[in-house]
């Protein structure tokens, strides 16, 4: 049996429901600058683009190394506070595939 061309009652495509062929990721377009949680827990920012081998690249980086005493959204919402420890990094390079979300944010973001 097909995965793929399963029905169960009104659902014609389970692929269309879980974003593709099991097994696999969509890349990310590029989107210019974002705030990119990657597995293993990395979280960076910077002007993301997709390499031709597949890779998501981000330019003018930061790590967002720590914040403190706010959540994920202030985190993103208030990057100036003191709270929050953001460092100035190469650009990175990460497969696309173990991008777990990705925030865009304005073209000032991270830069101090």
């Amino acid at each position: 049996m097909n995965l793929d061309d399963l029905t169960i009652g009104d659902v014609k495509k389970l692929q269309s429901l879980v974003g593709g062929t099991r097994g696999t990721r969509r890349r990310p377009p590029p989107s210019g600058r974002a705030v990119v949680v990657v597995d293993r827990g990395w979280i960076f920012a910077g002007d993301m683009s997709l390499t031709a081998d597949g890779y998501v690249r981000l330019d003018n980086a930061v790590h967002v190394f720590r914040w403190e005493s706010m959540g994920f959204a202030k985190m993103i919402e208030d990057w100036k506070s003191s709270k929050v420890d953001l460092r100035p990094c190469a650009s990175v390079e990460v497969p696309a595939d173990s991008v777990i979300f990705r925030v865009p944010v304005s073209n000032d973001w991270g830069r101090r």
